[in-house]
């Protein structure tokens, strides 16, 4: 369940206080990561984006550290599901999320880095809505305008909808998708997403008939788009991957090189340092989607390593 706060009213133009020490306080900043300071805070409070999200703890500069946390509150009652008999798992995998929801509050919104990226929202003007995606995974969405309210509480609404049909199709089974959440072989879910997070149509539509066709395969060939490209001895704009976790239709779209162009624009006018730090940031965007399947292997066997340890423990 989400909750919304909401903060008084904004100045018509936060870009001027920006353009003070706030910006460099931004830049200082050690508790947020680059990229969440620049693509999720910055691009919405200068209204080049109208909303943004980074998943909670993985998009924190800490959030292995809380993580591990988490899993050691946990570890007893993770055991107990593991060892359990099938018809005792029933009653244990209830009670294992419930103790995973309270030690995920008490770990992560207690934590000095939560309190400091709801202190920016509040610096910057910044409405928040958070949703819990599992019980150990949050979604922070910052927002400039109420009216995107409606649209978050729609797209929960659709989320869930989009989980309860994938479990009925499934009959009570767990055949692996190759997707970490079931919502990605929901086109309304897809589609809400892009136009909220305003990608580019092209693109949206490209990731959709992607992830349709066949899971998983937005990232193959993302990457694979990027490196024919390089072989041909060209290069992708850049501009294109304006934020990251986003997959453009194409190494060179025009529309998504348009949206990292006004950004960088804008970031230009505020602040220098933080413009050539955006330039930083889409350029490890650019080499993330490049590495992405090798990158999706990696994870996997983190987390594999990680529910192995939590087995021994």
């Amino acid at each position: 369940m989400g909750y919304f706060l909401r903060f008084w009213k904004k100045p018509k133009n936060v870009a001027s206080l920006l353009k003070g020490t706030l910006s460099e306080e931004m830049f200082d900043e050690s508790l947020l990561l680059d990229h969440v300071k620049i693509e999720d805070y910055l691009m919405v409070a200068l209204g080049i984006r109208s909303c943004s999200f980074l998943t909670i703890p993985a998009e924190f500069e800490n959030g292995d550290e809380l993580g591990k946390k988490i899993d050691v509150l946990c570890r007893e009652d993770f055991q107990a599901v593991l060892s359990a008999t099938a018809d005792k798992k029933m009653v244990l995998i209830p009670k294992l999320k419930k103790k995973i929801r309270e030690s995920f509050k008490k770990v992560i919104f207690a934590s000095a880095v939560y309190r400091a990226h709801m202190e920016w929202s509040r610096k910057l003007f910044l409405q928040t809505y958070d949703i819990e995606v599992r019980p150990s995974i949050h979604e922070l969405y910052l927002f400039n305008n109420s009216r995107v309210k409606k649209e978050l509480r729609r797209l929960r609404n659709v989320r869930n909808v989009a989980r309860e049909r994938f479990a009925l199709s499934m009959g009570g089974s767990e055949r692996k998708t190759g997707l970490a959440f079931p919502e990605e072989l929901s086109s309304d879910y897809l589609f809400s997403v892009g136009k909220l997070l305003e990608y580019p149509s092209c693109c949206v539509e490209r990731y959709v008939h992607d992830r349709l066709r066949e899971n998983a395969t937005v990232e193959m060939r993302a990457s694979r788009q990027v490196k024919e490209l390089r072989k041909e001895g060209k290069e992708p704009d850049i501009y294109a991957y304006f934020v990251r976790n986003f997959f453009p239709c194409g190494p060179r779209c025009r529309s998504a090189s348009e949206m990292g162009r006004k950004a960088f624009d804008l970031l230009s006018k505020v602040s220098p340092k933080l413009a050539d730090l955006y330039l930083e940031c889409v350029r490890k965007n650019v080499e993330m989607v490049e590495k992405y399947p090798e990158l999706i292997g990696q994870y996997r066997k983190k987390m594999k390593k990680r529910a192995q340890k939590l087995s021994r423990m």
